[in-house]
Protein backbone atom coordinates (compact mmCIF):
# COMPACT_ATOMS: atom_id res chain seq x y z
CA UNK A 1 0.00 0.00 0.00
CA UNK A 2 2.82 2.36 0.93
CA UNK A 3 4.73 1.45 -2.21
CA UNK A 4 1.77 2.13 -4.35
CA UNK A 5 1.21 5.47 -2.58
CA UNK A 6 4.87 6.44 -3.12
CA UNK A 7 4.59 5.58 -6.80
CA UNK A 8 1.51 7.71 -7.17
CA UNK A 9 3.13 10.65 -5.37
CA UNK A 10 6.23 10.33 -7.58
CA UNK A 11 4.15 10.46 -10.72
CA UNK A 12 2.27 13.53 -9.46
CA UNK A 13 5.49 15.30 -8.56
CA UNK A 14 6.92 14.58 -11.99
CA UNK A 15 3.75 15.89 -13.66
CA UNK A 16 3.88 19.14 -11.66
CA UNK A 17 7.51 19.65 -12.56
CA UNK A 18 6.85 19.18 -16.24
CA UNK A 19 3.84 21.51 -16.04
CA UNK A 20 5.83 24.23 -14.31
CA UNK A 21 8.60 23.90 -16.89
CA UNK A 22 6.06 24.25 -19.69
CA UNK A 23 4.63 27.44 -18.10
CA UNK A 24 8.08 28.94 -17.59
CA UNK A 25 8.54 27.69 -14.06
CA UNK A 26 7.47 29.16 -10.76
CA UNK A 27 10.61 31.30 -10.54
CA UNK A 28 10.34 32.84 -14.03
CA UNK A 29 10.09 36.59 -13.64
CA UNK A 30 9.53 37.65 -17.26
CA UNK A 31 6.49 36.78 -19.34
CA UNK A 32 6.93 35.73 -22.96
CA UNK A 33 7.06 38.73 -25.29
CA UNK A 34 3.77 39.53 -27.00
CA UNK A 35 3.11 41.61 -30.09
CA UNK A 36 2.03 45.13 -29.14
CA UNK A 37 -1.59 45.98 -29.89
CA UNK A 38 -1.58 48.33 -32.87
CA UNK A 39 -2.85 51.82 -32.07
CA UNK A 40 -6.39 52.56 -33.26
CA UNK A 41 -6.17 54.77 -36.31
CA UNK A 42 -8.71 57.60 -36.70
CA UNK A 43 -11.11 57.15 -39.62
CA UNK A 44 -9.99 58.69 -42.84
CA UNK A 45 -11.62 62.06 -43.44
CA UNK A 46 -14.51 62.06 -45.91
CA UNK A 47 -13.30 63.11 -49.34
CA UNK A 48 -14.94 66.14 -50.88
CA UNK A 49 -14.98 67.52 -54.39
CA UNK A 50 -13.75 71.06 -55.08
CA UNK A 51 -17.36 72.25 -54.60
CA UNK A 52 -17.53 70.76 -51.12
CA UNK A 53 -19.64 67.82 -52.29
CA UNK A 54 -18.98 64.44 -50.65
CA UNK A 55 -17.14 62.19 -53.10
CA UNK A 56 -19.94 59.60 -52.96
CA UNK A 57 -22.75 62.16 -53.40
CA UNK A 58 -24.77 61.15 -56.47
CA UNK A 59 -27.95 63.06 -55.58
CA UNK A 60 -27.94 65.13 -58.77
CA UNK A 61 -27.15 62.09 -60.93
CA UNK A 62 -30.11 60.23 -59.41
CA UNK A 63 -32.50 63.06 -60.24
CA UNK A 64 -31.02 63.38 -63.70
CA UNK A 65 -31.37 59.65 -64.31
CA UNK A 66 -35.04 59.48 -63.27
CA UNK A 67 -35.67 62.63 -65.29
CA UNK A 68 -37.80 64.42 -62.72
CA UNK A 69 -37.41 66.75 -59.78
CA UNK A 70 -40.01 66.44 -57.01
CA UNK A 71 -40.81 69.77 -55.42
CA UNK A 72 -42.48 69.51 -52.00
CA UNK A 73 -44.76 72.47 -51.42
CA UNK A 74 -47.72 73.72 -49.44
CA UNK A 75 -50.35 74.28 -52.14
CA UNK A 76 -52.14 76.79 -49.90
CA UNK A 77 -49.47 79.49 -49.87
CA UNK A 78 -50.37 82.15 -52.45
CA UNK A 79 -48.77 83.64 -54.39
CA UNK A 80 -45.76 81.34 -53.91
CA UNK A 81 -47.63 78.10 -54.55
CA UNK A 82 -51.38 77.47 -54.61
CA UNK A 83 -54.16 75.67 -56.44
CA UNK A 84 -55.99 77.83 -58.96
CA UNK A 85 -59.65 77.59 -60.02
CA UNK A 86 -58.83 74.94 -62.63
CA UNK A 87 -57.14 72.70 -60.04
CA UNK A 88 -53.62 73.42 -61.27
CA UNK A 89 -50.82 74.23 -58.83
CA UNK A 90 -49.34 77.60 -59.79
CA UNK A 91 -47.32 80.37 -58.20
CA UNK A 92 -44.06 82.29 -58.06
CA UNK A 93 -41.96 79.42 -56.72
CA UNK A 94 -43.61 76.94 -59.09
CA UNK A 95 -42.62 79.14 -62.04
CA UNK A 96 -39.04 79.34 -60.74
CA UNK A 97 -38.81 75.57 -60.31
CA UNK A 98 -40.36 74.93 -63.72
CA UNK A 99 -37.82 77.18 -65.46
CA UNK A 100 -34.94 75.50 -63.61
CA UNK A 101 -36.15 72.06 -64.66
CA UNK A 102 -36.49 73.15 -68.30
CA UNK A 103 -32.89 74.34 -68.27
CA UNK A 104 -31.75 71.05 -66.76
CA UNK A 105 -33.83 68.93 -69.19
CA UNK A 106 -35.86 67.27 -66.45
CA UNK A 107 -39.55 67.35 -65.55
CA UNK A 108 -40.98 69.21 -62.57
CA UNK A 109 -43.29 67.24 -60.29
CA UNK A 110 -45.20 69.24 -57.65
CA UNK A 111 -45.98 67.22 -54.54
CA UNK A 112 -48.36 68.68 -51.98
CA UNK A 113 -47.19 68.34 -48.38
CA UNK A 114 -48.59 68.92 -44.92
CA UNK A 115 -46.33 71.66 -43.59
CA UNK A 116 -45.97 70.15 -40.13
CA UNK A 117 -44.73 66.88 -41.72
CA UNK A 118 -42.38 68.39 -44.32
CA UNK A 119 -39.16 67.13 -42.71
CA UNK A 120 -40.51 63.57 -42.68
CA UNK A 121 -41.35 63.74 -46.39
CA UNK A 122 -37.86 64.99 -47.14
CA UNK A 123 -36.00 62.42 -45.05
CA UNK A 124 -38.11 59.54 -46.43
CA UNK A 125 -37.31 60.55 -50.01
CA UNK A 126 -40.91 61.30 -50.92
CA UNK A 127 -39.73 64.69 -52.20
CA UNK A 128 -36.38 66.01 -53.44
CA UNK A 129 -36.69 69.36 -51.69
CA UNK A 130 -38.91 71.61 -49.58
CA UNK A 131 -39.61 74.68 -51.69
CA UNK A 132 -42.52 76.59 -50.22
CA UNK A 133 -41.72 79.91 -48.59
CA UNK A 134 -39.52 78.15 -46.05
CA UNK A 135 -37.79 80.60 -43.73
CA UNK A 136 -34.13 80.10 -42.85
CA UNK A 137 -33.71 79.21 -39.17
CA UNK A 138 -30.71 77.90 -37.19
CA UNK A 139 -32.44 74.54 -36.78
CA UNK A 140 -33.06 74.19 -40.52
CA UNK A 141 -29.49 75.22 -41.26
CA UNK A 142 -28.35 72.43 -38.93
CA UNK A 143 -30.59 69.67 -40.30
CA UNK A 144 -30.85 70.55 -44.00
CA UNK A 145 -28.66 71.58 -46.90
CA UNK A 146 -30.12 74.99 -47.78
CA UNK A 147 -29.92 77.01 -50.96
CA UNK A 148 -28.92 80.66 -50.90
CA UNK A 149 -31.85 82.91 -49.86
CA UNK A 150 -33.86 84.25 -52.80
CA UNK A 151 -36.57 86.34 -51.13
CA UNK A 152 -37.18 88.28 -47.93
CA UNK A 153 -40.21 88.18 -45.66
CA UNK A 154 -41.48 89.38 -42.31
CA UNK A 155 -44.18 88.02 -40.02
CA UNK A 156 -47.35 90.06 -39.58
CA UNK A 157 -50.78 90.12 -38.00
CA UNK A 158 -53.73 90.53 -40.35
CA UNK A 159 -56.98 91.71 -38.73
CA UNK A 160 -60.30 93.13 -39.99
CA UNK A 161 -60.12 96.85 -40.75
CA UNK A 162 -62.82 97.54 -38.16
CA UNK A 163 -61.06 95.47 -35.50
CA UNK A 164 -60.22 96.79 -32.03
CA UNK A 165 -56.63 95.83 -32.87
CA UNK A 166 -54.94 98.97 -34.19
CA UNK A 167 -51.39 98.05 -33.20
CA UNK A 168 -49.41 95.15 -31.79
CA UNK A 169 -50.12 96.50 -28.31
CA UNK A 170 -53.82 95.71 -28.80
CA UNK A 171 -53.49 91.94 -29.39
CA UNK A 172 -53.53 91.09 -25.68
CA UNK A 173 -56.35 88.69 -24.82
CA UNK A 174 -57.22 88.10 -28.50
CA UNK A 175 -57.48 84.78 -30.32
CA UNK A 176 -54.79 84.59 -32.99
CA UNK A 177 -54.40 81.78 -35.51
CA UNK A 178 -51.18 80.51 -37.11
CA UNK A 179 -50.18 77.60 -39.30
CA UNK A 180 -48.93 74.47 -37.58
CA UNK A 181 -45.14 74.13 -37.74
CA UNK A 182 -44.58 77.64 -39.11
CA UNK A 183 -42.22 80.34 -37.90
CA UNK A 184 -45.36 82.41 -37.26
CA UNK A 185 -46.49 79.86 -34.69
CA UNK A 186 -42.99 79.82 -33.21
CA UNK A 187 -43.08 83.62 -32.89
CA UNK A 188 -46.44 83.54 -31.11
CA UNK A 189 -45.24 80.90 -28.68
CA UNK A 190 -42.00 82.75 -28.00
CA UNK A 191 -43.12 86.38 -27.77
CA UNK A 192 -46.91 86.35 -27.35
CA UNK A 193 -47.66 83.14 -25.47
CA UNK A 194 -48.78 84.89 -22.28
CA UNK A 195 -50.65 87.61 -24.17
CA UNK A 196 -52.85 85.89 -26.75
CA UNK A 197 -54.84 82.70 -27.22
CA UNK A 198 -52.99 80.75 -29.93
CA UNK A 199 -55.03 78.66 -32.37
CA UNK A 200 -52.79 76.51 -34.60
CA UNK A 201 -54.42 75.26 -37.81
CA UNK A 202 -53.16 73.05 -40.62
CA UNK A 203 -53.30 75.51 -43.52
CA UNK A 204 -53.71 79.14 -44.48
CA UNK A 205 -57.02 78.57 -46.24
CA UNK A 206 -58.63 77.50 -42.97
CA UNK A 207 -56.98 80.36 -41.08
CA UNK A 208 -58.42 82.97 -43.43
CA UNK A 209 -61.81 81.24 -43.53
CA UNK A 210 -62.06 81.45 -39.76
CA UNK A 211 -60.85 85.04 -39.83
CA UNK A 212 -63.64 85.99 -42.27
CA UNK A 213 -66.20 84.18 -40.12
CA UNK A 214 -65.06 86.05 -37.01
CA UNK A 215 -63.86 82.88 -35.28
CA UNK A 216 -60.39 84.39 -35.02
CA UNK A 217 -59.52 87.95 -34.02
CA UNK A 218 -56.46 87.85 -36.24
CA UNK A 219 -54.01 85.66 -38.09
CA UNK A 220 -50.23 85.62 -37.69
CA UNK A 221 -48.71 84.78 -41.06
CA UNK A 222 -45.98 85.67 -43.58
CA UNK A 223 -46.40 89.16 -44.98
CA UNK A 224 -46.34 87.98 -48.59
CA UNK A 225 -49.39 85.77 -47.96
CA UNK A 226 -51.25 88.32 -45.84
CA UNK A 227 -50.84 91.14 -48.35
CA UNK A 228 -51.71 88.96 -51.35
CA UNK A 229 -54.86 87.65 -49.65
CA UNK A 230 -55.87 91.14 -48.54
CA UNK A 231 -55.46 92.51 -52.06
CA UNK A 232 -57.76 89.76 -53.33
CA UNK A 233 -60.38 90.43 -50.67
CA UNK A 234 -61.08 94.09 -51.22
CA UNK A 235 -58.33 95.38 -48.95
CA UNK A 236 -60.74 95.17 -46.03
CA UNK A 237 -58.07 94.05 -43.59
CA UNK A 238 -55.20 95.71 -41.74
CA UNK A 239 -51.68 94.27 -41.79
CA UNK A 240 -49.42 94.96 -38.79
CA UNK A 241 -45.81 93.92 -38.30
CA UNK A 242 -45.66 91.27 -35.57
CA UNK A 243 -41.90 91.58 -35.08
CA UNK A 244 -39.00 93.84 -35.99
CA UNK A 245 -37.03 90.87 -37.29
CA UNK A 246 -37.07 89.94 -40.97
CA UNK A 247 -36.71 86.48 -42.50
CA UNK A 248 -35.38 85.00 -45.72
CA UNK A 249 -36.70 82.12 -47.80
CA UNK A 250 -34.51 79.25 -49.03
CA UNK A 251 -34.94 75.80 -50.58
CA UNK A 252 -34.31 72.86 -48.24
CA UNK A 253 -32.55 69.67 -49.39
CA UNK A 254 -31.44 66.58 -47.50
CA UNK A 255 -28.18 67.21 -45.67
CA UNK A 256 -26.27 64.76 -47.87
CA UNK A 257 -27.69 66.02 -51.20
CA UNK A 258 -25.04 68.67 -51.78
CA UNK A 259 -24.59 68.03 -55.51
CA UNK A 260 -28.34 68.36 -56.14
CA UNK A 261 -28.46 71.57 -54.12
CA UNK A 262 -25.49 72.95 -56.03
CA UNK A 263 -26.99 72.13 -59.43
CA UNK A 264 -30.29 73.85 -58.57
CA UNK A 265 -28.44 76.83 -57.07
CA UNK A 266 -26.17 77.16 -60.10
CA UNK A 267 -29.21 77.26 -62.39
CA UNK A 268 -31.02 79.75 -60.15
CA UNK A 269 -27.93 81.98 -60.20
CA UNK A 270 -27.94 81.97 -64.01
CA UNK A 271 -31.63 82.99 -63.99
CA UNK A 272 -30.85 85.89 -61.67
CA UNK A 273 -27.95 86.95 -63.88
CA UNK A 274 -29.89 86.87 -67.17
CA UNK A 275 -33.02 88.59 -65.81
CA UNK A 276 -35.36 85.57 -65.92
CA UNK A 277 -35.81 85.62 -62.15
CA UNK A 278 -36.75 89.30 -62.30
CA UNK A 279 -39.35 88.63 -64.99
CA UNK A 280 -41.04 85.91 -62.94
CA UNK A 281 -40.95 88.09 -59.84
CA UNK A 282 -42.52 91.02 -61.70
CA UNK A 283 -45.33 88.76 -62.88
CA UNK A 284 -46.34 87.86 -59.33
CA UNK A 285 -45.30 90.89 -57.25
CA UNK A 286 -44.71 93.82 -59.57
CA UNK A 287 -41.20 94.11 -58.12
CA UNK A 288 -37.90 92.19 -58.02
CA UNK A 289 -38.02 90.36 -54.69
CA UNK A 290 -34.38 89.25 -54.94
CA UNK A 291 -33.18 92.82 -55.40
CA UNK A 292 -35.47 94.03 -52.62
CA UNK A 293 -34.11 91.37 -50.27
CA UNK A 294 -30.56 92.53 -50.90
CA UNK A 295 -31.46 96.21 -50.64
CA UNK A 296 -33.23 95.51 -47.37
CA UNK A 297 -30.20 93.65 -46.04
CA UNK A 298 -27.96 96.58 -46.99
CA UNK A 299 -30.26 99.07 -45.26
CA UNK A 300 -31.00 96.76 -42.29
CA UNK A 301 -34.71 97.37 -42.84
CA UNK A 302 -37.73 95.10 -42.90
CA UNK A 303 -38.58 93.30 -46.11
CA UNK A 304 -42.05 92.87 -47.52
CA UNK A 305 -44.23 95.30 -45.58
CA UNK A 306 -46.22 96.26 -48.65
CA UNK A 307 -45.26 93.38 -50.90
CA UNK A 308 -48.39 91.93 -52.39
CA UNK A 309 -50.57 94.95 -51.62
CA UNK A 310 -49.81 98.34 -53.21
CA UNK A 311 -47.07 97.01 -55.47
CA UNK A 312 -48.55 93.67 -56.36
CA UNK A 313 -50.06 93.03 -59.76
CA UNK A 314 -51.71 89.62 -59.35
CA UNK A 315 -51.62 87.55 -62.51
CA UNK A 316 -54.58 85.91 -64.19
CA UNK A 317 -53.83 82.84 -62.10
CA UNK A 318 -55.11 84.51 -58.93
CA UNK A 319 -57.75 83.02 -56.72
CA UNK A 320 -60.48 85.58 -57.23
CA UNK A 321 -62.01 88.03 -54.79
CA UNK A 322 -63.49 85.57 -52.35
CA UNK A 323 -61.12 83.02 -50.89
CA UNK A 324 -57.99 81.02 -51.44
CA UNK A 325 -59.13 77.97 -53.33
CA UNK A 326 -58.00 74.52 -52.34
CA UNK A 327 -57.81 71.29 -54.32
Amino acid sequence: MKCKMKSILSVLALFCCVSMTACGGANTSTAPATSPTPATQPPAPEENTPDGEPADDNSWEKVQKKGEFIMGLDSDFPPLGFTDDSGKIVGFEVDLADEICKRLNISLVTHEIVWEEKEDDLSLGTIDCIWSGMSVTPERERTMCLSEPYMGNNIVFIVPADSEIHSVADVGGKTIGAQDGSTSEELLEKEYNSKVYITPLADNNELFRQLKLGLLDGVCVDSVVANYWNSNNGGNYTVLNATEDSEKYAIGFRKADVSLRNKIQETMDSMIADGTFTGISMKWFGTDVYARMNETADKSGIEGESLGSEEADPSEDNTGDDEITEE
